[in-house]
């Protein structure tokens, strides 16, 4: 037992030395590599350039003044907002069809006259049809179909001039003339 006892506590001082052996190596790199670190010339050569005088700090008295530069290339802005963006995708996939598309983006495929007066049917630029009455909103500007002929659609556009009036524009949407060789 005496004998497990001696082996344990030498086991254990030379742990113990090993490990301040280790950190004094440690230390004595670390204040070596302190010292290899180059002086800043400008500061004392400064202070050595100038005629000492009374107003005139001297090299200990000298505030050491670092410079730092900001180089933002390939950073976000830290002022731009996170939320914002994510928001107006939702809001633009939520629109109707319609409203997604510009108004030039649609093809008057046909006029359809019933009981309820004409309706229109218009291609959109998705491939996909859809049936347009007076008083529906169109386009991403909100323009409204205020009438719709026998051979063509009437949509009006409501927008702001640099002035800041507000002014309307009528936009017509011909319906295609007949190819040649069909009746």
């Amino acid at each position: 037992m005496k004998q497990n006892l001696q082996q344990g506590k030498k086991f254990y001082n030379t742990g113990l030395f090993l490990l301040m052996l280790f950190l004094g190596v440690t230390v004595l790199a670390a204040c070596s590599e302190s010292q290899k670190a180059p002086v800043q010339p400008s500061a004392v050569s400064k202070s050595l350039s100038l005629p000492i005088t009374q107003g005139t700090p001297t090299v200990a008295g000298q505030k050491a003044t670092a410079e730092f530069s900001y180089n933002p290339a390939g950073r976000r802005d830290p002022f731009s907002p996170l939320i914002t963006k994510e928001e107006n995708r939702a809001r633009e996939s939520s629109r109707p069809p319609l409203e997604r598309y510009n108004i030039s983006e649609f093809k008057l495929t046909g006029i359809i006259w019933g009981g309820y007066g004409y309706n229109a049917m218009v291609e959109g630029p998705d491939g996909k049809g859809y049936f347009v009455r007076e008083g529906t909103t169109i386009g991403p500007n909100k323009g409204v179909v205020k009438s719709i002929t026998k051979d063509a659609m009437i949509i009006e556009e409501k927008f702001k001039n640099m002035m800041g009036a507000t002014e309307r524009k009528q936009i017509v949407i011909q319906l295609r003339a007949k190819q040649e060789g069909m009746q």
